[in-house]
């Protein structure tokens, strides 16, 4: 896959995060009849002190810096190399450090403004290359590499000068240990990033593929995969599944798409206020897009201490213009010790948060990209239903849904 696990434990931070604020804007609850009834459940919602102790471990998550410092090295790989990973292909690319970081500073660094809301932005440097010897690793060079680091760069991304396997993975993201005190130089943190040449192949014209890029780096910001219980890149609908997914739809598509709101809450972008936890009870609420700015842009339907589902509107626009259809996904966030394997007998054991939080996404089959999108449409996820009961049209820059408990 293309995430390397870090286990370190991560530390919750202490101060609620810049513009967040206690009170909760209520979802309004329109007229509008469900099947069978004359009047609209109201849309109850839980207070922010009564959230879920799940959701809390999320919001308690790090903030992503305002940005980071990205220092460029070349892996030069020999031929031959003993290095699994690359085989016995051949191809060697004449990869320059400075060309890299001004291609990913056009393209990268533009694409992380626009998907937080100008929250954060990446700013690349070269670096320089390294020569591996025939028996060097990819991994040994990246250590190189933090070793080389400047004491500014807070992140090291290493590209190879050869192809990987068709079935090895393209590359992985770390978010190395924990800095407590800025500025968290890469050389202590060993935080990076490793990629392998093909994004850089000629074939690709004058800009590089840059959708892998983004996803490791969001792996570098300690975001999770998401997409199948056994499988982190089953989903075409987030940045940090398959992020190649748009290409797809979009041959000369460089970007990967938009990610999901979980990622933004656990990265500061997306505020409490704009999100709503149902009770029990149900209700329906009005979801703004949770790619959007304002009005409720999450929706948080419990189900125990460690999991909980999200809903939201994901419309077809912006990194996410080659969806079919917008429409209302839904995934399951687990932070159960089993997930990440951690040892449920352990005194101090804490829940799987960060890179080892699972993310399922749920409804339709993979690549998940038939989104609920026609009113009266129901999926029965986890002990509740969710119906759409108004879409996005004639105007309207909201979706309508009604979700209500089942074997609860």
């Amino acid at each position: 896959m293309r995430n390397l696990r870090n286990s370190s434990k991560k530390f919750l931070r202490t101060l609620r995060r810049a513009g967040a604020v206690t009170a909760l804007f209520a979802p309004i609850a329109l007229g509008a009849c469900s099947s069978g009834s004359n009047t609209t459940p109201p849309a109850s919602t839980l207070a922010p002190q009564q959230w879920p102790a799940a959701l809390r471990s999320v919001l308690d998550h790090t903030p992503a810096p305002a940005t980071d410092t990205i220092e460029v090295f070349v892996c030069d790989v020999p031929l031959p190399t003993s290095d699994p990973i690359y085989g016995t292909m051949t191809l060697r690319l004449p990869l320059d450090p400075a060309t890299i970081a001004t291609q990913l500073e056009r393209g990268v660094t533009p694409f992380y403004a626009t998907l937080s809301h100008g929250a954060y932005r990446p700013h690349f440097v070269a670096g320089s290359t390294l020569t591996m010897s025939e028996s060097d690793t990819h991994d040994a060079c990246v250590e190189r590499a933090l070793d080389a680091s400047a004491p500014t760069t807070t992140v090291v991304l290493a590209v190879a000068s050869a192809e990987h396997l068709e079935s090895a993975p393209g590359g992985w993201g770390r978010p190395g240990t924990p800095c407590v005190q800025a500025p968290c130089p890469a050389s202590t943190t060993r935080r990076a990033v490793y990629v392998g040449a093909s994004d850089f192949h000629p074939d690709n014209g004058t800009t590089p593929l840059l959708d892998l890029i983004e996803h490791e780096i969001g792996h570098t910001l300690d975001l999770p995969h998401s997409g199948d219980a056994t499988d982190g890149h089953a989903s075409g609908l987030d940045l940090m599944s398959n992020s190649a997914a748009p290409r797809d739809v979009q041959p000369d598509r460089k970007d990967g798409q938009d990610t999901i709101a979980i990622d933004r809450v656990a990265l500061g972008w997306l505020p409490d206020s704009t999100i709503a936890v149902a009770t029990d009870a149900g209700g329906r609420f009005e979801l703004a897009p949770s790619t959007g700015t304002t009005g409720i842009r999450l929706l948080v339907l419990p189900i125990d201490a460690q999991r909980f589902l999200t809903v939201e509107y994901l419309p077809k626009t912006g990194f996410d213009d080659f969806l079919p259809v917008g429409g209302i996904a839904v995934h399951r966030i687990d932070q159960s010790t089993s997930v990440c394997e951690h040892d449920p007998s352990a005194v101090n054991n804490a829940p799987c948060t960060g890179v080892d939080r699972q993310q399922v996404t749920l409804g339709g089959p993979a690549p998940h990209l038939e989104l609920l999108s026609t009113p009266g449409q129901t999926w029965h996820v986890e002990g509740w239903d969710v119906t759409v009961r108004q879409t996005a049209e004639g105007g309207r820059a909201t979706m309508q849904v009604e979700v209500n408990p089942t074997d609860r």
